[in-house]
């Protein structure tokens, strides 16, 4: 069984491109579902659809499992997509999962740093050099902390300045200029520390750990006074939303961001339209 879940996730990895994130949230659901099964003494080849049914309620009424909507949507997609696999490969001769509906989701904005937000935490976080260079790429390259983490000098160029940004294996890796103080940032801090080309730009054979990125937001965040609760994704989130803010094309914006589907990246204009919103409203209250 192990051995079927690690081609599934190769095939979610190599065929569907979904990223490392969506690949490990799947197939934790899907271990999550055979546990299940193995304590009813069930396996995947007897399941039958009051099987699943009951599987959906325990979820959903569980005291101790309080799962979101979005959750259990998530959940029930992964299911689906792994008996389609299973009968495509043969093991199964039906999905019992077809059919089934997932949960209406209501899909939360994504919440931003102001650009005066964001100017105060790189202001405050300029007398550590790692940690000012760190939150500068998470904002002006929009990167995720997971490719922040795997940048290594050789992924650098200075002319053209960009980033390499390496998708994973069977993905196109996508490209992500650099301005020039970030070049001169980045420079600087690689002289200072006599990094070697192959080594982690933060780190040398051993990357730098996402919680200790986790954790640099959240330091510099209060040092500055900001209230609002965020993260390292809101850095991606901000730097999405000015940029449409400031009449980028969406379509730049999705190659920037590496998105490979566009409504992915259209929920930043939900964000720039509350903004309109707002702005007409506060007429009626200055009134």
């Amino acid at each position: 069984m192990q051995e079927i879940v690690r081609d599934f996730s190769d095939y979610l990895s190599h065929i569907r491109r979904l990223s490392d994130h969506t690949v490990t949230a799947y197939v934790g659901d899907i271990r999550q579902f055979i546990d299940f099964l193995a304590k009813k003494g069930l396996d995947l080849k007897n399941l039958t659809r009051d099987t699943v049914e009951e599987y959906i309620k325990i979820l959903s009424k569980s005291a101790d499992r309080k799962l979101a909507s979005s959750s259990l949507a998530r959940k029930i997609c992964s299911m689906r997509s792994f008996f389609n696999y299973l009968v495509i490969r043969g093991l199964c001769n039906t999905n019992p999962w077809q059919g089934i509906k997932p949960p209406k989701t209501h899909r939360r904005l994504p919440n931003f740093l102001t650009p005066t937000e964001v100017q105060r935490l790189l202001e405050n976080s300029i007398e550590n050099e790692r940690d000012h260079l760190i939150l500068s790429l998470l904002y002006f390259c929009g990167l995720r902390v997971s490719e922040l983490c795997n940048l290594r000098l050789e992924d650098l160029s200075f002319s053209p300045a960009c980033l390499k940004i390496n998708m994973g294996k069977g993905k196109k890796d996508r490209i992500v200029p650099l301005n020039g103080q970030l070049v001169v940032k980045i420079q600087n801090y690689i002289q200072r520390n006599g990094k070697n080309l192959t080594d982690y730009l933060f780190g040398e054979k051993t990357k730098i750990h996402p919680s200790t990125i986790f954790r640099i937001i959240k330091r510099y965040s209060k040092s500055c006074g900001i209230n609002k609760k965020i993260h390292p994704h809101t850095l991606r989130h901000s730097f999405a939303t000015h940029l449409l803010q400031k009449g980028v094309n969406i379509r730049v914006v999705q190659d920037l961001l590496g998105h490979s589907n566009l409504s992915t990246t259209s929920i930043y204009l939900h964000v720039v339209d509350q903004e309109k919103v707002d702005a007409v409203n506060k007429l009626l209250q200055e009134g």
